[in-house]
């Protein structure tokens, strides 16, 4: 039986779309109340109606197991309505920040050409300087990390490296570091990399789990320095020295603090 024959031929109005959505995305209402609205929503087949069931992602119901079987159903019943659900979704994953049901729909739907010049365009929205999408930015990276071999990745995700968010920051240098065994990171972006790990590593106000992080990156590859690039961060002088050639090195312990750093 459809979803038609189910709930009558449609449109629903705005309030019923809205009652439905509320009822849909409500984290205390029984399971299978939940389940009918979305099918209600789904049926209607509106821009509206499909924007309703999909506020139900945004909600985490109080049972883990139920709230994870009706969003994957909800996953894969958009993935069968198609190309018509795209809109409804591109407009979620730009204002919202629980994505990974929605991030996984649209790529089963769009597929992975389209679904990363679509996030490259919401990235560059958001940019390195947004605080109110850290969530967002890390699981729009973390989809993006399932198709790095698009050489257009990691060139956009390059300038989060020096996002305000740690968060964001490590996600990235993850993906440097299978960029870099996978032979993906060259030229101008590699480059650019060199420079934005050398921020990092002489800039004081950086946190020490990224100073660190970095550090490691550019001692492990042998990656010189910029040339106005002097003095490591204090956090990292137990560890780390820059040489004469401003190559970032491990300290020998046995060696005294400073003894190696140049000045």
């Amino acid at each position: 039986m459809g979803f038609w024959s189910l709930f009558g031929k449609g449109p629903m109005s705005s309030a019923k779309i809205d009652k439905a959505a509320t009822l849909a995305a409500n984290p205390y209402a029984q399971p299978d109340v939940r389940m009918r609205e979305m099918q209600r929503l789904l049926a209607d087949g509106t821009t509206a109606s499909i924007r309703g069931a999909l506020k139900r992602f945004a909600a985490n119901a109080s049972g883990h197991i139920a709230d994870e079987e009706e969003k994957k159903w909800l996953e894969d019943a958009l993935v069968d309505m198609g190309e018509v659900t795209l809109e409804p979704l591109r407009d979620y994953i730009r204002s919202q920040e629980a994505l990974t049901f929605v991030l996984r729909t649209y790529r089963r739907i769009a597929g992975d050409a389209e679904t990363v010049r679509f996030l490259i365009e919401v990235l560059k929205a958001y940019g390195p300087e947004h605080y109110r999408a850290v969530d967002a930015k890390v699981q729009i990276t973390w989809m993006l990390a399932e198709m790095l071999d698009d050489r257009r990745v990691f060139v956009a995700l390059q300038p989060f490296l020096l996002d305000h968010s740690d968060d964001v920051r490590w996600a990235v240098m993850d993906l440097l570091e299978q960029a870099i065994r996978r032979d993906l990171v060259a030229g101008d972006t590699l480059a650019a990399v060199r420079a934005d790990l050398g921020a990092l590593v002489t800039d004081g106000q950086v946190g020490p789990r990224i100073q660190r992080r970095a550090a490691e990156l550019l001692a492990d590859h042998e990656w010189q320095l910029p040339p106005a690039a002097e003095v490591l961060a204090s956090l990292l002088e137990g560890d780390f020295f820059l040489d004469k050639k401003r190559f970032v090195r491990r300290r020998n312990k046995s060696s005294s603090p400073g003894s190696e750093r140049v000045r």
